[in-house]
């Protein structure tokens, strides 16, 4: 995993709303240097128009026209643009302030007629390799839906073109079955994800087979680990919205697309029950690295005790013949030096003998 020293993902802080009152709409995110994009698609079975909105006034016109609308913000850093939308749709000031907070949870809200989805997208950046998490805000209303997105997930670009071209049923439902495909599509990009991880985590556990030794398979293993509790934290709640959305009994669903919805919770489900089953495999491969760097840290330690009692005998005997009395047969032999080698080697061969019958060496 070459790529692992430079994977760093996004932090984000929840002190900001520290000091500011109830209600403010306070863009908590990073900047992106980025033009907000306020995008407006209007269809039915026989209609369909695209077109990019200048301000809350053309969005308050677009939605008196016929049809299903769509209507799309792609950046949140211009709090002024939805302050002005807040009060022409009139939301409430909390959920505006919801909106513009980039460390909002998954959760879902209601407001007089509309239904309001707070979750997260999530897609790899390529640059850091890292799993960046994106605010994302839908609204439900009476034919329409709008979406508030920090950056808009480049999956809402599949659905648009599919509305474009008159594939499917999208044209010919309204806007809660809208509703159900983005977040169908969204779901979905979390099975990308997993396997993404997946697939890394299988080429980690080759590596703990091959060189435990590596430094880097440590780093890659909390990387990932990392990322799976961010998705985890996602999913579960998203479950919840969408078996509240399933079993709510609201004029703004029709009981056909409860089925769909349905659908996006096994969906759910699955990712949940994947990302459980990727977290105790990285807790696995942890393990089996841990316990063979272990085994490799005691071979190298087995190997250096035999040698330090090895050398043991032969510094005991070399201190011995090593003295300086005067009345030491020893130093008067002439074969007193090969005879001291050959007990140090027959002591050194004894010992060899002796470690191998015991399988330590």
């Amino acid at each position: 995993m070459a790529q692992s020293r430079s994977r760093k993902r996004k932090k984000r802080k929840s002190s900001f709303k520290a000091g500011h009152l109830p209600g403010s709409v306070t863009y908590s995110g990073e900047p992106t240097g980025r033009d907000v994009v306020l995008r407006g698609l209007r269809y039915a079975p026989d209609v369909f128009e695209e077109r990019e909105l200048a301000g809350a006034d053309e969005i308050a016109e677009f939605l008196q026209q016929d049809g299903t609308k769509w209507i799309s913000l792609d950046g949140l850093s211009n709090t002024t643009l939805l302050e002005e939308i807040g009060r022409r749709l009139l939301f409430h000031p909390l959920l505006l302030e919801d909106i513009a907070n980039t460390t909002q949870r998954t959760k879902l809200e209601e407001d007089e007629d509309r239904l309001f989805v707070f979750m997260r997208d999530f897609e790899r950046n390529p640059d850091t390799q890292s799993l960046d998490d994106s605010q994302l805000t839908i609204a439900l209303g009476e034919g329409f839906v709008f979406t508030f997105c920090e950056q808009e997930p480049s999956e809402f670009q599949t659905v648009r073109e599919r509305l474009r071209s008159g594939q499917g049923l999208a044209r010919a439902n309204g806007a809660d079955y809208l509703l159900y495909r983005l977040l169908d599509i969204l779901v979905d990009q979390y099975f990308v994800a997993l396997d993404e991880l997946g697939s890394r985590l299988d080429a980690l556990q080759s590596q703990v087979m091959e060189s435990p030794n590596s430094r880097e398979i440590l780093q890659d293993l909390f990387d990932t680990r990392h990322e799976l509790l961010g998705l985890r934290s996602s999913i579960m709640p998203l479950r919840d919205v969408l078996s509240a959305l399933e079993r709510r009994e609201s004029g703004l669903i029709h009981p056909a697309t409860r089925a769909y919805l349905r659908d996006v919770y096994d969906h759910a489900l699955h990712v949940a029950e994947s990302i459980d089953t990727l977290r105790e495999l990285d807790s696995a491969t942890l393990e089996v690295y841990l316990s063979r760097l272990s085994l490799r840290q005691n071979d190298v330690m087995r190997v250096l005790t035999v040698i330090s009692t090895i050398f043991l005998p032969l510094t005991f005997l070399a201190g011995i013949w090593g003295m300086n009395f005067l009345h030491m047969p020893e130093l008067r032999w002439t074969y007193g030096y090969l005879a001291a080698l050959g007990v140090m080697a027959i002591a050194v061969a004894v010992m060899i003998t002796y470690f191998k019958k015991r399988n330590w060496l």
